[in-house]
């Protein structure tokens, strides 16, 4: 019925189709055609009701069958009972049933009297190819067109599981970008040659105020000239390492406008294989700016360490870096009152100085 010139570019379409949905109408146009039907359809069930996803007939078919009809389709209800990947005909599952309402307001008026129907996967979300055509003096199910059907089948499966790959992934990719979008210290991926792949809010505004590290022709650089070198040899190591071991490094980066250096970390991102091809060396580099370290609430303390109330204040108001006679004075107590605080806050953060317990504290905010 097709050449083989002609059923490779059937195929061609349909994974064209998996990588790009919006092409999926053009690939149904063409399998229309060669099969020698009037519309091609790709519906999918969600919950048991079926909708069209994609489909070369008019708007208004779709919109007509979404509003009222998808409820009395009983020859899609036919193949999700059916088997996977089994050709189904309009002798079968249309003729029937001419009497129905589904048949006489939405079928017939739109030329669907015939056609050729397949499930193409199993679980929870079927999907069928629909090739319909107007009633002719001889059934639409002839064998070569049943023939073509079925060879398209495997594509067809092949390309909606792709497709489903992809989108998940894409899913995974934008909650993952959210996730590190909440982390207030810039995440930079830096890429071959030190190009900044992605990167969080955090590092945009780090990088934006270029006070100490910024983007100099897509890569990252910092301002100083000693931090520049120590930045460039810490991505080197990164990306690139000696005797191909890559390691990670941490170093403090001076900024131009006096305030505390940055604290940078670069790691190496182990790399992953795609098909057997070893994907680029990536790097991740994390920025903490001191300056914006945030103290914890009170209410987290106490509900990470157990602490009381007083005894959450007295932290919360070391983390700031208040000395005791301050706090003894804001909070009006004695100083005695502070020091037995602070050393039942010792205890339960299992910590014994000072700067030892802010360090700790300020490691309990995102």
């Amino acid at each position: 019925m097709v050449t083989v010139d002609e059923f490779s570019r059937l195929v061609s379409g349909i994974y064209a189709a998996a990588t790009t949905p919006q092409h999926w109408e053009s690939a149904l146009d063409e399998i229309r055609r060669s099969v020698g039907g009037t519309v091609g359809a790709l519906s999918e069930a969600v919950g048991g009701v079926w909708s069209i996803r994609a489909t070369t007939a008019p708007p208004d078919v779709g919109k007509t069958y979404a509003d009222y009809y998808y409820r009395l389709d009983h020859v899609l209800a036919a193949v999700e009972n059916g088997p996977a990947g089994a050709v189904r005909s309009g002798t079968e599952l249309i003729a029937p049933r001419t009497n129905t309402e589904f048949y006489n307001d939405w079928m017939r008026p739109n030329g669907f009297r015939d056609g050729l129907f397949v499930r193409l996967n199993v679980g929870q979300h079927p999907s069928c190819l629909i090739v319909t055509s107007q009633r002719q003096t001889e059934a639409f199910e002839t064998p070569d067109r049943v023939k073509l059907m079925g060879a398209l089948v495997p594509h067809l499966q092949h390309a909606l599981r792709t497709q489903r790959k992809l989108a998940a992934l894409a899913n995974r990719r934008v909650d993952l970008a959210g996730a590190v979008n909440a982390v207030r210290h810039g995440v930079i991926l830096i890429g071959p040659q030190c190009w900044v792949v992605d990167l969080n809010t955090s590092a945009e505004e780090i990088l934006r105020a270029s006070d100490g590290v910024c983007v100099r022709s897509g890569r990252l650089t910092a301002t100083h000239s000693q931090s520049e070198r120590t930045l460039h040899r810490a991505l080197h190591d990164a990306l690139v390492g000696t005797y191909e071991v890559r390691r990670g490094r941490s170093f403090t980066c001076e900024r131009a406008s006096g305030r505390r250096p940055y604290v940078i970390h670069v790691l190496p991102i182990q790399r992953s294989e795609i098909d057997g091809v070893e994907a680029d060396a990536t790097a991740l580099v994390l920025i903490v700016d001191p300056e914006r370290e945030l103290e914890p609430p009170p209410a987290l303390l106490r509900r990470l360490f157990g602490l009381t109330r007083a005894e959450a204040e007295v932290a919360v108001h070391i983390a700031r870096g208040a000395e005791l006679a301050q706090i003894s004075e804001e909070l009006a107590v004695s100083l005695a009152t502070v020091r037995t605080h602070l050393h039942r806050v010792f205890e339960k953060t299992d910590t014994h100085r000072q700067a030892e317990l802010i360090r700790r504290l300020l490691t309990l905010t995102p």
